[in-house]
């Protein structure tokens, strides 16, 4: 949700450090998240939230109030009428705080901007200036104002760095049946 609101207000040419601007945009438009995609004002844009500038965009106006504020009434709507598996940086403090299961995933720097890297399908010679872009957003994220990134209490600690999408997702389920040796 906070991808598609970073490519409408930076498609609608406004800057992201403008909260007032951008919460005032999101208003007049749709968006919804379904197992379909993305829709912005019903038009998938799945494709065209998943760049370094998008991401970047993103955590830059999660910091506004406004926006924010918009966001968690959607993500907790959303929340109500389907069984979710949410994530992101503030699901367990903000938006679920009473969600059956939280997990808070961490990994090294370095493998996240890899593991980032190979999504945007772009080779290791940007690894250092990916290396620099994660830590700042990571410092954004936990310097802010409005829901800065912390651990959630309750949660489980997940370290992701030397384990694959599946076992990640292997954990995950068996900490939710109740299976996991904790």
């Amino acid at each position: 949700m906070y991808r598609a609101s970073a490519f409408l207000v930076t498609s609608s040419g406004i800057d992201a450090q403008d909260g007032t601007a951008a919460s005032d945009l999101l208003f007049d438009h749709s968006i919804d998240v379904s197992s379909r995609g993305v829709f912005l004002d019903g038009n998938d844009i799945s494709g065209k939230i998943r760049t370094q500038a998008i991401g970047e965009a993103a955590s830059i106006i999660s910091a506004h109030r406004a926006v924010r504020d918009y966001m968690v009434s959607l993500q907790r709507a959303f929340g109500e009428k389907y069984d979710t598996v949410a994530e992101g940086r503030d699901m367990g403090t903000v938006v679920f705080p009473n969600a059956a299961l939280k997990v808070y995933v961490v990994a090294d720097i370095a493998v996240r901007a890899w593991r980032r890297l190979k999504d945007l399908d772009q080779g290791t010679s940007q690894m250092n200036t990916m290396v620099q872009s994660v830590f700042r957003r990571d410092y954004r994220d936990r310097n802010r104002s409005e829901s800065p990134l912390r651990l959630p209490p309750g949660a489980l600690w997940l370290d992701g760095t030397s384990m694959s999408i599946d076992q990640q997702v292997s954990f995950v389920l068996c900490a939710y049946k109740g299976r996991c040796i904790r």
